[in-house]
């Protein structure tokens, strides 16, 4: 059984193996920009909508949910952005309509599933961030198109332990941690290249 020290060191190695490409990524978003369109978020909105929409279903069908402590189900993120969109304007038949990005990170092992949930199950903490700036600028709350980054509103601190507690078990017990880090890269990689394909062209 692992000790907490080395659990601890595996979050630490992620971090900062994964730290270039996840800056690299925030520095681009105008999301906490002052000067944000209700148009533009909306646009963003939607991109993300079509990264998560295939990303989950592809996450869904996976063999490995027995062995995690949660239930992703509960954690989905289009619904969230559906919701958001529909809130701002958005017909439901054009929401489903949406543009949906082919180029997904690898899910073909337990390990590559801890990489990849790293990512979006951390964004839920910077979206708290997030929130609270779309409501001071465009006074919008979760009802009213900010529902995705509220995350999992008052839940999200503790769903973030969770996942970190299913992380840290899972890659010690596989002694995983480069396949951890690469697929988390990976994931910040096809992120980047769909939010902003022109930077990639």
């Amino acid at each position: 059984m692992p000790k907490l020290k080395d659990l601890a060191l595996i979050l630490q190695r992620l971090k900062l193996a994964t730290r270039e490409r996840h800056q690299a990524l925030e520095q681009k978003l105008p999301l906490l920009h002052p000067t944000l369109s209700l148009r533009d978020y909306q646009l963003f909105l939607a991109r993300f909508l079509g990264y998560y929409m295939p990303l989950e279903d592809r996450l869904l069908p996976l063999p490995w949910w027995p062995q995690m402590a949660f239930a992703y189900s509960d954690r989905l993120k289009a619904p969230s952005l559906q919701q958001d969109l529909r809130a701002l304007g958005e017909a439901a038949g054009s929401v489903q309509s949406l543009p949906q990005c082919g180029d997904l990170p690898a899910l073909e092992s337990l390990p590559q599933l801890l990489g990849c949930l790293y990512v979006v199950e951390g964004a839920t903490l910077g979206g708290q961030i997030i929130s609270r700036h779309l409501h001071a600028t465009l006074g919008l709350t979760a009802e009213t198109g900010a529902a995705f980054f509220g995350g999992y509103g008052t839940r999200t601190g503790s769903h973030w332990k969770a996942f970190c507690t299913a992380l840290t078990s899972h890659a010690a017990r596989c002694d995983s941690d480069d396949a951890v880090i690469s697929s988390a890269n990976d994931t910040f990689a096809t992120l980047d290249r769909w939010l902003f394909p022109k930077a990639h062209g």
